[in-house]
């Protein structure tokens, strides 16, 4: 027991680096640990005097061991057991559960679990020795590592090649898993060899399968070369190839494989292995396309069954010599957009040559054609035109077609002869034979498939596919009873292209079936520009957009959205691919709007340029009806107007145009015609009309007694008539007012109608005429004139005209009437006193009568 103890305590010696507190140590220190195995550390206690193993305890990282998986070894000293999982370091902690002063937090100790794995076998074990100029000198091998690995422990790899019934062996290390020996001298041509590689790590060893071959089966010599083609002019199928050895054959014996592709072909041409499998270094490549240029290459191995060939050799190229063609030229037509017909032919498929010209015949098909009705032609061939191996065509002639169907009939000729003839037979729209049905077209990896069904009601003996992008059109023939072509041609991606099928009947060419298709679709690059029809109207908008042009499509269009904002609103509409213009509806008018349309594909969508617009304030036809509204209602209004002003012309008048009376009409002046009309002089701002006649008493006295009492009758009767108040008084601008007529005058004065009106006058009489009038007595005398013009206002207020004589009697005998007043007297209306009874009162004798307003009536007073 003391020369363990003596053990661990060198252990803990050794150990400064580890995380220690105390009198812990922890054993074995540092090791890597394989994953997937089971790992056993000991806690061992050092000069600890008050520590026991009943007081350690073990942390893996900061999870507690448990107990079961500890070992109690004896009083100082405690064992775990863990599993090694994952591939991360971990820590592994010894503690004491127990403190003292001198060590507050307890006693640990800890070591670091590297984790890896042991070293796998190598698989796949490859060497080869590689030529360099004429020698042999190094040799490469690789292998396959197994097995995993973590850096606490990197895996070493040892190479060793034996040369057997040798001393000689080599050796190379590696971390790698891939070696070169370099330098081996002289190459053990024809000795056998013997080939390993061991991996090792910390934790083991394990070595690969020995690889035992003879020497030469590792070699890799360099390609055959020069390579020569030789073409001869008696054999123009066949092609004379020779070369050298890359080895000579006193170390190896090789064998050889050889390849050849004709100008045009995409794919290589292998020579049988039967053929070429010889010591040899010569060999005639025959059943050649004659006047064709062949690329050759070869190629050379071990001649016992090596792994390895030598590279490719370099290319070596010539032309068989040339024969007349044996295939007729691939005739075809183009339909051009102004209504010509281009004729069109590639080489023959076997053209044996290089075609210089075509012969071409052209002949109307007509059951009554005479001789020499066909069209011969020859046309020599563009130099810098492509022949049918790389696509190209040759223009032939351009005709117009008529309303005769034509058969056109085509041979090439090379510098040996001409080929056999091809026709085609153009026919007329009417008499185009059916097309196929059901035509359908699909990416096939870097071609176009299509499929199609033949017409039903006639057998195509062949059939014609035609693909055109733009103006440039290519074609090929696929043979009779076929239901399905692929496109050989070089398609380029997003480009759309018009794919025809044309079923051919005997040279006729059959109606065509045309689809269009895409090689691979892609996101347009750029969106459709979007404008607004016309104005735009109240609440709707016309957008129009034109398609985008085909080489910017990039894919079939499946959708347009439209996109309209104003403001922050964004509303979007999704219209069909064959939509080009939309109309916006519910719009708000007089409002800004900004629009954009983005085109879709099956691959993405691209947006067009943005398009404002503002709509009108009012509606269509708005403006009209409000004008139209304004004017009916200004219509009915005049009408209206104009109607109450028919139907009140009376009313209308007197309240705009009230009549003026005309004194000068008025009939008062002929009342009395015995007295001569005194002339007074006219007052300021008045007509004054009215002469006074002053009467004396003496000459009332003479009067008779029928006159007085026929004077007392009139005056009775007038006085008892409507009292016309006011004459005396009264404006030469008064306003009119009717008066009844006296049934005494109506013999003298027509006024029957009713616009006929009368007007009272006062006459004053002191006496007869020529008598000198009597002082103590005047009398007033009313007397009524009939005129057609209206009252004036004093005679409208007969109660005023009453207005007490006795206060005139101390007033002047004339009354002055003043402008401002509208023609009314100053101091208002003259009063007049009706005439007295009785005669010879002494105040009524100085009674005088005013100053009359009217104008003096040039037929004198009315007779009495």
């Amino acid at each position: 027991m003391v020369p363990g103890m003596l053990w661990m305590l060198l252990f803990a010696c050794l150990v400064p680096a580890s995380p220690a507190r105390g009198n812990l140590v922890v054993v074995p220190q540092s090791p890597v640990l394989e994953i997937g195995s089971n790992f056993t550390a000991t806690c061992v206690i050092v000069n600890g005097k008050d520590l026991t193993a009943n007081d350690l305890y073990w942390n893996l990282s900061k999870t507690t061991v448990p107990e079961e998986h500890y070992t109690k070894i004896n009083s100082t000293a405690v064992s775990v057991t863990i599993a090694v999982t994952g591939e991360k370091k971990e820590w592994l902690y010894c503690h004491s559960r127990r403190v003292s002063p001198i060590n507050p937090r307890g006693s640990t100790h800890g070591i670091l679990l590297k984790k890896a794995y042991p070293p796998g076998k190598p698989e796949n074990l490859s060497c080869q020795a590689t030529q360099e100029k004429s020698l042999i000198d190094s040799m490469s091998c690789w292998w396959d590592p197994s097995g995993r690995q973590t850096s606490d422990a990197p895996t070493t790899y040892t190479l060793t090649v034996v040369v057997l019934l040798s001393e000689r062996n080599y050796t190379q290390e590696t971390n790698k898993n891939t070696v070169s020996i370099e330098k081996m001298e002289v190459y053990p041509f024809h000795m056998n060899l013997d080939i390993w590689v061991e991996a090792h790590n910390i934790l083991g060893r394990a070595e690969s399968e020995h690889l035992q071959q003879e020497a030469d089966w590792f070699v890799k010599t360099n390609p055959p070369s020069p390579i020569k083609v030789i073409s001869e002019e008696s054999f123009p199928t066949s092609l004379l190839t020779r070369w050298t050895p890359p080895i000579h054959e006193t170390y190896m014996q090789l064998v050889y494989e050889i390849r050849l592709c004709a100008q045009g072909d995409h794919n290589w041409t292998y020579v049988p292995l039967t053929d070429t499998g010889k010591n040899i270094n010569s060999f005639r490549l025959q059943k050649l396309r004659p006047g064709t240029l062949y690329t050759v290459q070869v190629r050379c191995r071990n001649a016992r069954p090596g792994p390895y060939w030598s590279n490719w050799s370099a290319n070596a190229t010539n032309t068989t010599a040339e024969d007349k063609p044996s295939s007729k030229p691939n005739l075809w037509k183009i339909v051009t957009k102004d209504g010509w017909v281009q004729l069109v032919a590639k080489d023959p498929t076997f053209s044996n040559g290089r075609i210089t010209s075509f012969d071409l015949k052209i002949e109307p098909l007509n059951d009554n054609l005479k001789n020499g009705s066909a069209v011969w032609e020859k046309i020599l061939v563009n130099t810098s035109a492509t022949g049918s191996g790389s696509g190209g065509h040759n223009l032939l002639k351009r005709v117009l077609l008529n309303d005769k169907p034509m058969k056109i009939s085509v041979t090439a000729i090379n510098s040996v002869g001409a080929s056999p003839s091809a026709s085609l037979v153009i026919p007329v729209k009417m008499f185009e034979p059916p097309p196929v049905e059901d035509l359908e077209v699909r990416p096939h990896g870097d071609q176009l498939e299509l499929r199609w069904k033949p017409s039903g009601r006639r057998a195509a003996s062949e059939f014609v596919l035609e693909w055109t992008i733009g103006d440039q059109v290519d074609w090929q023939r696929e043979s009779r009873g076929t239901t399905r072509g692929l496109i050989e041609g070089n398609l380029e991606r997003f480009v759309c292209y018009n794919i025809s099928v044309y079923p051919i009947y005997s040279g006729w060419i059959g109606k065509p079936l045309t689809k269009q298709a895409f090689l691979e679709q892609g996101v347009p690059s750029e969106g459709p520009v979007v404008v607004v029809k016309d104005r735009p109207g109240h609440n709707e908008a016309v957008l129009v957009w034109k398609e985008i042009p085909q080489h910017k499509r990039r894919g079939f269009i499946t959708n347009y959205t439209i996109f309209y904002s104003s403001g922050s609103n964004l509303h979007s509409i999704t219209v069909p691919a064959n939509v080009t213009s939309y109309s916006l509806r519910s719009l708000s008018g007089n409002t800004k709007y900004d629009t954009w349309i983005v085109a879709s594909t099956i691959k993405g969508s691209a947006r067009g340029f943005n398009h404002s617009f503002t709509t009108q304030k009012y509606a269509a036809g708005e403006i009209e009806a409000i004008v139209v509204g304004v004017s009916l209602l200004f219509f009915f209004i005049v009408l209206i107007m104009m109607l109450l002003c028919i139907y009140k012309e009376d009313v209308i008048k007197k309240s705009l145009w009230p009549q003026i009376p005309n004194p000068g009409e008025s009939t008062i002046g002929n009342w009395s015609p015995d007295y001569p009309i005194k002339a007074e002089s006219p007052k300021d701002n008045c007509v004054s009309g009215i002469t006074v006649l002053t009467v004396d008493v003496c000459d009332i006295k003479c009067v008779s007694e029928d006159d007085k009492a026929s004077l007392t009758l009139k005056r009775d009767k007038y006085l008892s008539e409507e009292h016309s108040s006011g004459i005396g008084g009264s404006s030469c601008m008064s306003s009119p007012r009717h008066s009844v007529s006296d049934s005494d005058e109506g013999s003298d004065v027509a006024d029957t109608t009713a616009s006929t009106v009368q007007y009272s006058s006062v006459v004053a009489v002191s006496g007869y005429k020529g008598q000198t009038p009597s002082s103590k007595l005047t009398q007033v005398i009313f007397s009524r004139s009939e005129s057609t013009q209206p009252l004036l206002d004093s005679e409208e207020h007969p109660d005023e005209v009453m207005v007490g004589s006795r206060q005139s009697q101390n007033a002047p005998q004339e009354a002055s009437l003043t402008e401002e007043g509208g023609g009314q007297p100053a101091g208002g209306a003259l009063d007049f006193d009706p005439i007295m009874e009785e005669p010879g009162t002494s105040e009524e004798s100085h009674l005088v009568a005013p100053a009359s307003t009217y104008m003096p009536q040039p037929s004198g007073y009315r007779p009495q």
